[in-house]
Formats: structure tokens, sequence, C-alpha cells
């Protein structure tokens, strides 16, 4: 994983590494070192530059000034904070000697200024401790003597003059934006003129805007500050800490005749069990699995910082042969703003290139969590099966209409995305209709749907890798029907008409499909024709069939349709599929016989149709050893569909 991930970044631009990179909220001071009339050094007090970075603002409105300063913030900033030089405290988050970066919390009147106080030094004791570990980066004395003026900005405090005179400057323009907000409130009040009201509200909504420049610093806001260097003299010195940090442990630390680079332990989300002799190999004649050089570390630093700007999709494909292709995948991905998914880069990548084409790349996916960036799942793709063959579709057998409408739905699967989104989303989404592969798995978002939760467990990694990576055996036919069979038990509970006639379309669609994808002719659905005009004969046919002329399938559709008819002379408080339920529970004829019998009998002094007492003989006397539970969806089925025991095939005698 580490050569490509390493291979996929080198090929990235510069100017794309840091899209979607943003300052950090907070205020941001370039200070400057001048040089007084005595001919002494010193840094200027008086003249600096400033900036307040807000979330809320634009990415487009970021100044020249801020695109500056999140550059040497970048090359600033410590891998980790496990890594910082404000050990144990870990409050300065730079690790430069021309950059002190920390939050406001931690000067006076702050929350971790007051926790600490009395029981551990203030940042302010700190900074000498600081700086003698970033003067440990330049390469000889003379740099650390020429910059010892910065460093004397902290350790005497001077840097707080700074701090409260900006603090003072933008006390006074807060007050001047929110006086002329009071007025244009008071224009807004004086005048009916609907237009001359909006432009008023327009003004209040820049003013808004701008006054996030003079907003009041926070607890969590950050406070930066930055020498005024070269961009290049902050590189080189943060080169020189990346050197050393990027690597998990130095103990392991090696180099090679003839080269500059060293080699070490990848820190590359890599838990090295160093502290931990139970967890190394206690036999391996080696001390460690591998190194990686200096400039490997350096580079997978880099691909871990560019995730969090979200400016590559998610999952990211990485080709390891076609660089053209790689290239056309984020170039699209730019081109929708960074919004466009996984699937709809592969849909446009698939209208030029062919089959064959877009195949061997790595595919990675990964999470954003409170302790950073987790890669969930990478994994190698052969060959990537986009299209579907003209057999695997899904027939509206149930004539399934659109919601709020009188059209019969339509299915169209032209390729696995359409698949995932109309086959396996329907079988284990949850509450929300959301599918989630790879987030912690939360009952609370399957409440009412306890089987779907199940198989949702179960089976998202296996349906990510069916639809994502093309491994058609991830998920069989028994997984296929379990999800299946799962989801119409949760549907029965919840009274769902609409979900389970769309979960008995993609069964009897599909079925087949599942036991063999190669298969030229899908004939289930023929067979849910067939059971129609089995009921039909049956009903319509004085003299009884022998038991010998059907098969099981079609007792479970007629069933079915017995089991409606008596659901429709039910006159009691109990609505909905709860006369169903009990039926779906009986796993031998015999039982399921006898609840058929006890309903009849509750309801014989009711009117009943020659059709339905020829099906109802007949299924009484029917016999088989089947599992019935096995036969739910041709019962339901049979359920749903139009009834043929009715004198005039509308659901009334």
């Amino acid at each position: 994983m580490i050569k490509e991930l390493v291979n996929f970044t080198e090929q990235l631009e510069e100017p794309f590494k840091i899209l979607g990179y943003s300052p950090k909220e907070g205020l941001h001071i370039v200070v400057n070192k001048i040089t007084d009339n005595q001919g002494y050094s010193k840094i200027d007090l008086q003249n600096y530059t400033y900036e307040r970075y807000d979330k809320k603002m634009k990415a487009e409105d970021e100044s020249e000034f801020l695109a500056d300063c999140k550059m040497k913030q970048k090359n600033s900033w410590c891998v980790n904070t496990n890594k910082c030089f404000d050990l144990p405290t870990k409050a300065i988050h730079s690790c430069s000697p021309f950059c002190v970066a920390f939050k406001r919390e931690h000067l006076k009147g702050g929350k971790k200024y007051k926790q600490y106080e009395g029981n551990k030094d203030q940042i302010y004791d700190r900074f000498n401790a600081y700086f003698e570990k970033a003067f440990s980066l330049f390469e000889n004395e003379t740099e650390k003597e020429e910059y010892k003026l910065f460093k004397q900005l902290f350790t005497h405090n001077d840097f707080t003059l700074i701090l409260n005179e900006i603090d003072s400057k933008n006390a006074e323009q807060r007050e001047k934006v929110h006086t002329e907000i009071l007025k244009i409130q008071e224009n807004i009040k004086s005048t009916s003129d609907k237009a001359s009201k909006e432009k008023f509200k327009e003004k209040i909504r820049y003013l808004n805007y701008e006054e996030l420049q003079f907003k009041e610093l926070a607890d969590s806001d950050y406070i930066i500050f930055y020498l005024n260097r070269p961009l290049s003299d902050y590189k080189n010195v943060h080169r020189n800490y990346l050197s050393d940090k990027l690597f998990n442990t130095s103990e392991y630390n090696t180099s090679k005749t003839n080269e500059t680079s060293t080699y070490g332990t990848s820190d590359f989300l890599n838990g090295f069990p160093d502290k931990k002799p139970f967890s190394l190999h206690q036999t391996a004649s080696f001390d460690i699995a591998g190194r990686i050089s200096s400039e490997e570390a350096k580079t997978l630093y880099e691909f871990l910082n560019i995730l969090p700007n979200r400016s590559l999709p998610n999952p990211l494909p990485i080709f390891i042969y076609e660089e053209e292709l790689q290239k056309e995948a984020i170039s699209l991905y730019e081109e929708s703003g960074f919004k466009a998914s996984y699937k709809e880069i592969l849909k446009n990548l698939f209208r030029k290139y062919s089959q064959e084409e877009i195949a061997n790349y790595y595919l990675l996916y990964w999470l954003f969590t409170k302790n950073g960036v987790i890669f969930k799942d990478f994994d190698f793709v052969s060959k990537f099966e986009f299209k579907l063959p003209d057999y695997c579709k899904i027939v509206n057998l149930l004539e399934l209409k659109q919601k709020g409408s009188k059209q019969l739905k339509s299915y169209h699967l032209s390729d696995i995305f359409d698949f995932e989104l109309i086959v396996f989303k329907p079988l284990i989404q949850n509450k929300y209709y959301r599918l989630d592969y790879f987030s912690d798995l939360k009952k609370d978002e399957y409440t009412g749907l306890d089987q779907s939760f199940s198989t949702f467990s179960k089976y998202r990694k296996a349906v990510y890798d069916y639809v994502y990576k093309a491994q058609r055996q991830a998920i069989s036919y028994y997984a296929f029907r379990e999800m299946v069979f799962a989801r119409l038990k949760d549907l029965l509970k919840q009274d769902s008409d609409y979900g389970i006639k769309e979960i008995l379309n993609i069964w009897f669609s599909l079925a087949e499909y599942f036991i063999n994808p190669q298969k030229l002719k899908i004939t289930m659905p023929s067979k849910l024709n067939s059971y129609h005009h089995f009921v039909e004969h049956l009903v319509t046919t004085e003299e009884k069939q022998t038991n010998e002329a059907i098969t099981d399938e079609e007792f479970a559709f007629l069933s079915g349709q017995i089991i409606k008819y008596l659901h429709t002379k039910s006159k009691s408080s109990q609505s909905g599929f709860n006369l169903l339920e009990p039926y779906t529970q009986q796993s031998k004829c015999e039982q399921f016989k006898l609840r058929i019998a006890n309903d009849f009998d509750r309801y014989k002094h009711q009117n009943f149709s020659g059709r339905f007492e020829r099906a109802a003989s007949y299924v009484l006397s029917y016999e088989t050893s089947a599992n019935l539970k096995d036969l739910l969806p041709e019962m339901l089925a049979g359920f749903f569909a139009d009834n043929k025991l009715f004198s005039n095939s509308k659901n009334n005698d």
C-alpha cells in the first residue's frame, strides 16, 4: 500500500495538493525584524500585519495575506501533538523557529490558563523550552543568534502588547459595525418600500460578514505569530523537523551507502509496538518487518494531510499503470467543485474508456474521525464490471405504482451503481433511507428494522465489495435470500404494502441471477405469471386437481390468495398485516393449514365465493414436508397480487 500511495501522491501537481487547505481559525499575525537608529536589531511592535480567519468566510474571499500565512502554517505545524516541542502539555502546535501557534485558551482569562493555575507551568513559562528545540532545526549557530529576537518576543512577553493592541482595534471596529447595523435597522423600520428594505437587508448581511474579521477570539481559536521570512526558509527548517519526526521511532533509523536518505519505521497510520514486548515477534530473526526512506515518509505525510482538505473523492481509485486515467479522474472531481462521487467519476470515465481499460487499480476508503483519518478499506481491483447484462433487470410483477402517482413504477438497471441503488439499498438501508458501509454500527438508526439491522451488520462490507470492487462472489444466493427475507419480516410489522411489493419485485426478478449470474434467461418472473394462471384455472374448474399436478410454490401462492381473502373478512380493530404475521411464523404444513381452518371458522357466518371455497378445499387437503418459511416470498406474492378468489377479481364478493 505504501508504494502505491507514494506513487499516487507524487503524480499530484503542487497546486492541487493545497486545494481545500485553510488557515487555522483565529488570528494570524506577521511581525518584522528591524534595525533602529543606533544599529540595534529588534522586533517591530508597532508595524505588523494581521488578519482573522473564520470558517464562515468564503474560500474565494481569501486574501493574499492569509494565503501566504496558510502556506507558512503548513510548513510550521507539528506532525501530531505527541511530536510537538511543548511536551507534555502540548499547547504549542507549531514546530518552527519562525512561528509560534497556540490557542487563546492558554492565555490569561482562558479556560486552560484557569485550569493550570497553581498546578502546571503556564504557556508564558514554556517558550524558552520551545525555542530551544525549535533552534535545533538550524544547521549552524549563526542562524540561532540571528533569530533570538523572535524568541525574545515571547520569552519577554512582548507578544502580549501586540495582542492587546489588536484586541483594542477589533473592539473599536466591532462597535463601529454594530452602530452602522443599528442605523440600517432603523431605516428598514421607517420605509415601506420592498426594494429599499431588501437593499438594507443586503447591506446588513454584508456588514455581518465583514464583522467576522473583528469578532472576539474564542478559547478554541488559534493565535499564530509568523516572522516575516520567505516561505523557502520555513520549508527548509520544516524539512529538518520532518526528517526525524515522520518515523515512528528513531531507534531503528539507518542509512545506505552513497545515499543521503534515512531509512526507518513508517509512522503512517502505524502503531509500532516498540513498548509492547508481547506484540513483537519473539522468534523472528529480524528486528522489524521493513523500513521506508525519509522521502517516502514525507510523501505519505503529505498524502495524509491532503485527505482532510476533501479534494479527493472517497473512495479513491489509485491507478497503478495508467497515469492518464488517474489525471482524468482527479480533473473530473476538481471540475465538479469536489462534489462528484466516486460512482459519478467512474460513470464519466466509462463514457471515454472501455471496461478493459478501467482496471488494475487500488481502491481506498477512509473516514474522518475525532482521532483523525482512519483507513477502512484498501484493496486491489483487477477489473471493474460496470455494465450489467441485459437479462439483469427488475420486472414490476406486482404492478407497483409510483408514490403519489397512478403511473406504474419503472426500474432501470443500466450499471452496477443502479444495482446498488435499486436492489441492495432497499434491502439493508436504515430508517432514514441511508446505506453506510464503514461507520460505526448504530442500532438506533434501525428502530423497527431489527431483522434488517442484522443483515446490514452481516453483509454491508460484502455489498460494498460486490458493487465497488466487482467481487461477485461476495454476495451468494443465500446471502441475497437472507437479506430479502429479513426486510420482508420487518416490513410486515410496519404494515408497509408498498415496501413489501418493492422487495417482492426484486426477489422474483433477481433470485435466479444470484444463483447463476451467467444465465442468459431469467424465468422466475414468468413463474409468477404462471401462478396466476394456475389459480384462475383451479377456481374455475369444477373437477379437483391432484396434488401431484402442482408444486409447493404454487401451493404457497394459492395460500397467500386465501389469507388475503380471509383478511378482508376481519371486522376487528386489528388492522394492516397483523393478521398476516401469524401465518409467516408457521414452518410445517399441518400447523399452517390449521391456522387457515381456524380463521375460516371465525368468519364462517359470512358469505364466501365459490372460487374461495374451491381454493380452500384444495389447500386444506394439500400435503408437503417443505419448510413453509422458505416459501414466504411466494405466499406474500399471492397475498399482494390481484386476487382471483373474489367473484369479480376486484376484492369484493
